[in-house]
């Protein structure tokens, strides 16, 4: 009897580790393996946050059970991985930079940034062109290169100061249409 249960069983992880291996969607290397199901964009967006990266998304059982070792488990479902909100905004910095929009540019990432911070970007002369309000659970944001009243901007130097976590990043930015 346990001997058929066991032969059983063998049967069943080798189709298994044959479809692993097989999968179209398998990210591999000599140290790591992992089968990638389904991916979406934002499934739960409570964050699951520790060390340098944060996941968003479902982590419910798919199916059967889960893989352990020592330091990690991995579980069937969908989960998206994006860094955690900094603790200041001293690291923050925007990309692309400069963006040409013959080159397909039609927003600028703000990145490196605290859970609430408040980006102002300017033209050269001062001049305010658009505030915006971060308040997401990852740590960037992004800007569509338009001004307050929804009107793209121009081509040339933008200035930007960004406010978060008790601390300020000032930069340049450049627009080429």
């Amino acid at each position: 009897m346990r001997a058929k249960l066991a032969g059983t069983a063998l049967f069943f992880l080798l189709i298994a580790g044959w479809l692993y291996n097989y999968s179209a969607a398998l990210m591999k290397s000599g140290v790591y393996r992992l089968f990638i199901s389904e991916q979406t964009t934002v499934g739960n967006s409570m964050p699951k946050t520790g060390g340098a990266y944060s996941l968003l998304g479902s982590t419910g059982q798919l199916g059967g059970g889960a893989l352990a070792g020592g330091r990690y488990t991995v579980t069937w479902g969908v989960v998206n991985s994006w860094r955690p909100p900094q603790t200041d905004v001293s690291a923050a910095h925007v990309y692309p930079n400069p963006c040409y929009s013959a080159k397909n540019c039609r927003e600028i990432t703000f990145t490196r940034l605290t859970l609430y911070a408040t980006i102002n970007v300017f033209t050269i002369s001062g001049e305010r062109v658009v505030t915006i309000k971060k308040t997401s659970d990852i740590d960037s944001e992004a800007w569509n290169l338009r001004n307050e009243a929804g009107a793209k901007v121009a081509s040339g130097l933008y200035l930007y100061i960004i406010n978060g976590g008790n601390s300020t990043k000032k930069g340049k930015i450049v627009i080429v249409r």
